[in-house]
């Protein structure tokens, strides 16, 4: 049923500005392609249809329902977790950073910016079977019809909705709290020194408890974590004008060589070519 409604989702950013795919996994495992991951240079909207999993994004967990959505924006780092090898199907819409700036509907953006990293990431089915699905698939008939303007606006309706949303959303499960907690300064705090003793004494953990939870929890070190999440910000910082130097600085690199090494080891290109 759910094929025969979606069976042509596919890649239109050549038309209207932003991508709109349907994709399954027919046995997913939890392997490197569903790894913890980010998107820097857009946002990220999904519709889960099946499967038996959970969204894990910033340390918080959500489990995952037929027609939930979910969304990420840059540099909030998530995943899936899959429970079981059921077919994994869903509806993954990416949108680039200069979309609504483009379509000159800023105030539509803030459903992905005013919230707390790894808060307010799940839209419910029960929100979303009132109008917002029904959007998705009237969206997918023009996008299948070649009508790919009236496909847009159908889409900025949708993103209408998804601000509108007035009740509360579903409450993740903290992974643990501690390292949520942890997650949440480093990311208000990702320019300021972050050092893992400093951690340690201004959350009270013992440093070498939080290296092994930490890990657990996000799938990597503390020091890479801020290193990764630092990258990011630089590559954001100088794609919007910054000279490297600047936003290198500005990140909470201690120094340009630093952080030359860390992009070139993360990214395998050198900042000034990627």
């Amino acid at each position: 049923m759910v094929d025969e409604i979606i069976n042509a989702f596919y890649d239109s950013e050549h038309h209207y500005g932003y991508d709109c795919v349907y994709t399954v996994d027919n046995a997913p495992q939890n392997d490197d392609e569903f790894k913890l991951h980010n998107h820097s240079d857009r946002y990220e909207i999904v519709l889960f249809l099946t499967g038996n999993a959970e969204f894990h994004i910033e340390g918080n967990i959500y489990q995952s329902h037929p027609h939930d959505i979910y969304i990420a924006r840059p540099m909030e780092m998530h995943h899936n977790c899959f429970l079981s090898p059921e077919r994994y199907s869903r509806v993954v819409i990416h949108i680039p950073l200069n979309f609504f700036a483009d379509n000159h509907c800023t105030e539509l953006e803030r459903v992905f910016l005013d919230r707390t990293p790894g808060a307010d990431c799940q839209i419910p089915a029960r929100i979303v079977d009132r109008e917002m699905y029904h959007l998705l698939m009237k969206m997918n008939t023009y996008i299948k019809d070649g009508a790919y303007d009236i496909a847009k606006y159908v889409f900025l309706e949708f993103l209408y909705l998804l601000n509108q949303i007035q009740e509360p959303l579903t409450t993740p499960v903290a992974a643990d709290r501690h390292i949520t907690n942890v997650l949440l300064y480093i990311n208000e705090h990702i320019d300021s020194d972050l050092s893992l003793d400093g951690l340690s004494e201004r959350f009270y953990i013992n440093k070498y408890y939080l290296c092994r939870i930490f890990k657990k929890v996000t799938g990597y070190t503390v020091n890479h974590y801020i290193n990764y999440k630092r990258l990011l910000l630089a590559r954001g910082l100088h794609g919007r004008g910054q000279t490297l130097l600047e936003a290198s600085t500005n990140a909470g690199f201690n120094s340009y060589a630093h952080f030359y090494r860390m992009y070139c080891k993360a990214f395998g290109t050198n900042p000034r070519s990627g």
